[in-house]
């Protein structure tokens, strides 16, 4: 069979509410579920050169984002019931997932909602980490749960940026002032001008239709999770650049002293972006093994 790479899929859930994702790989391997990162979208793995052959990802846009509908009151625990569902209707009877940044509290909810005959193991990659843990106060993680503590200002903030990015203004912004952002040399490099268009696309395609997704997320890391971390025993592979300089390093090290069940990857050269961009492919076959 060969590889596919389907991008503009979507299902309706039983709410008749859509839900929006993307297919890379080989449906012959064991499925993945990729949840993306602050903002994000389905197109988030465009980025990564990922070996299509050795892979099966299905990336799930979580409501508001993308092709997928807003969904009033959504909660962090609704995620791992959409999941399922998404399962389903894609006939995928066991499957890991992969929660990358802002999608790592999405993917903690499967490993403490799911069972274990459904989900086989859990990554996070340069994860955020629940609003009371150690380093979720510094940076740029800082700043965003600040704005997700005041909701009409990340309102009127986001709007802003949304109205930024669809009228190119912030892609020409970003071309031109890459070197000059913060960040380590690792996630630097990268920035390309190919990748930097790409990665401002996936940014696009995230509030394309609305900020609503964004705006509600940023609420959600902002405040508790409502459930229990200690609770969780299924597998969970932590992985964080050491120079990351997005979300600090210390959020990977307080999942290593809170779960039971989990193996800790702290690479020292990498960064927000590098992480992911040079060990995605190992990353997918470790919880695919």
């Amino acid at each position: 069979m060969k590889s596919i790479q389907k991008k503009n899929s979507f299902i309706y859930l039983r709410n008749k509410k859509r839900i929006g994702y993307a297919i890379y790989g080989n449906p012959k391997n064991f499925p993945v579920f990729y949840f993306h990162g602050w903002p994000g979208s389905r197109f988030e793995l465009k980025n990564i050169p990922l070996k299509k052959k050795k892979c099966y990802v299905v990336a799930i846009e979580r409501p508001g984002y993308g092709l997928s509908d807003p969904i009033i009151n959504f909660k962090i625990l609704d995620w791992p019931k959409i999941v399922i569902e998404v399962a389903n209707s894609l006939n995928i009877k066991k499957f890991s997932v992969i929660g990358v940044s802002g999608g790592a509290p999405f993917a903690m909810s499967c490993a403490y909602a799911i069972k274990k005959n459904r989900l086989k193991s859990v990554a996070i990659v340069c994860g955020l980490a629940p609003h009371n843990a150690d380093g979720m106060s510094k940076g740029k993680v800082g700043l965003l749960l600040n704005y997700g503590k005041k909701p009409i200002l990340s309102w009127v903030l986001l709007t802003f940026i949304r109205y930024q990015l669809l009228n190119g203004k912030l892609e020409k912004s970003f071309i031109k002032w890459k070197n000059k952002i913060p960040l380590p040399k690792s996630d630097l490099k990268l920035f390309t001008h190919n990748r930097s268009i790409k990665l401002i696309k996936n940014f696009q395609y995230a509030v394309k239709h609305g900020i609503t997704g964004v705006h509600r997320d940023a609420k959600l890391y902002a405040n508790d999770w409502n459930f229990d971390l200690k609770k969780i025993k299924k597998k969970i592979f932590i992985w964080h650049g050491k120079k990351d300089l997005t979300v600090p390093v210390i959020t990977s090290k307080f999942y290593n002293n809170k779960l039971t069940n989990n193996e800790l990857y702290i690479k020292s050269n990498e960064g927000h972006f590098s992480i992911c961009y040079n060990y995605m492919n190992d990353i997918i076959q470790q919880v695919s093994a």
